[in-house]
């Protein structure tokens, strides 16, 4: 199926040409294919390009892959086929893509810069399981990542026929990390602070660097939502600010809205990452505080936390303000960081449910196991063991 057998070329009328070849079908049915065209070369020109269009797939590759084809060929389809995917489940209401994406441009890149240079042009039947561990146990950096792109693609070979199975199934697996969430110290917190304060009076001429770094450490500590979610907060996002207290003085709550985040080229785009759905938090005083600092700042743009011309901050300018500023003793100290701090303050007073509600997770296992930072002080239980402690002093005595 999808191929064709020979090619006739006739002059039907003076200067027009007919090309002509019987093309398999998908659907197993033989059918002529024809093409016109000036003169002989140009109607066959016409015409292959006719059947090459008929055999492309709904993506726009090849819709069949043979073990002929090279590992470049498989890859550039793989990631058509995922766009094409994506862009299905968008048209869908209430469905999310498998891939987004920030997913596929950092796919595209690990396939650019580390697969293809290594095995561009070895033929599928070539890529065998020592080939692949050989490839991947080579690599420095980008393991987990090429090794997923790697197997995707050549579980869609398997699924075209192009492979009898997938090499990269058995091929070498980088350790998970396991690294504990940590999160900071109400003192820590406070250095912290200090330090990025200490970072933006360092200068000593022209406007202050980082204006609005200490807000944006607050908001994060007062809040425990993403970076890019709190750089994506407009003040349409935020009420209560100017609410009158209570008749006991008590203040009004202040909320913000979070359904928005930045994208992977730093663009404002609904919902929060990985398309969750919107959260309102209540905003601590702290953040209240800083909310206010920052509208006093007088910037005619409706982002909160805006850049020099209005546009979205980029995380990346955040983080690179933060390793100015830091120090070595502190340089675990990233923006996720606060909402580690934040979810585990919540879980010691309030429990895991409250915690993960905080941070916006659907359940409670992500919460635990990447967000709260275990306490190592075992509660009191002492009086769980007072009859065996009791008895025992009773026969001792």
């Amino acid at each position: 199926m999808g191929t064709w057998g020979d090619i006739s070329c006739w002059e039907e009328s003076p200067g027009k040409f007919r090309a002509e070849a019987r093309y398999r079908d998908l659907d197993g049915i033989t059918r002529p294919v024809k093409a016109y065209g000036a003169g002989k070369a140009k109607a066959k020109s016409r015409l292959l390009e006719k059947l090459r269009t008929r055999k492309r797939g709904t993506d726009g590759t090849d819709a069949d892959l043979t073990r002929e084809n090279t590992v470049e060929e498989l890859l550039d389809f793989a990631l058509a086929r995922w766009e094409q995917e994506r862009v299905a489940a968008t048209r869908i209401d209430g469905a999310d893509p498998a891939k987004g994406e920030g997913t596929l441009y950092q796919y595209a890149r690990c396939t650019n810069e580390v697969i293809k240079p290594a095995l561009r042009k070895v033929k599928l039947y070539e890529l065998t399981t020592p080939r692949a561990d050989r490839f991947l146990r080579n690599l420095e950096t980008n393991v987990a990542m090429s090794r997923t792109v790697l197997k995707q693609a050549c579980d869609i070979a398997v699924q075209l026929g192009a492979m009898d199975f997938n090499p990269v199934s058995a091929a070498y697996k980088p350790p998970k990390s396991r690294k504990k969430p940590r999160a900071l110290t109400p003192d820590e917190a406070i250095e912290f602070r200090e330090r990025i304060i200490a970072w933006q009076q360092a200068k000593h001429y022209g406007p202050r660097r980082g204006a609005d770094r200490v807000e944006l450490f607050d908001m994060l500590l007062a809040t425990g939502v993403r970076i890019g979610e709190i750089l994506a907060l407009e003040w349409s996002d935020v009420r209560g600010l100017d609410a009158e207290p209570a008749e006991d003085g008590t203040p009004a709550p202040v909320t913000a809205y979070f359904g928005w985040h930045l994208d992977f080229k730093g663009r404002r785009v609904p919902l929060r990452k990985g398309g969750a759905d919107p959260i309102t938090v209540t905003v601590d005083l702290l953040g209240v505080n800083a909310l206010r600092r920052q509208r006093e700042r007088g910037l005619p743009w409706s982002l909160v936390f805006p850049s020099a011309v209005g546009t979205p901050q980029g995380e990346s300018n955040v983080h690179r303000n933060w390793r100015a500023a830091r120090g070595d003793d502190l340089e675990w100290v990233v923006p996720h960081t606060v909402r580690k701090t934040v979810v585990t303050a919540v879980e010691r007073h309030l429990g895991l449910e409250a915690a993960a509600r905080q941070a916006g997770h659907a359940g409670t296992e992500v919460t635990r196991r990447h967000y709260v930072e275990r306490n190592q002080i075992v509660p009191d239980h002492t009086e769980a063991l007072t009859e065996f402690s009791r008895r025992i002093r009773a026969v001792g005595d």
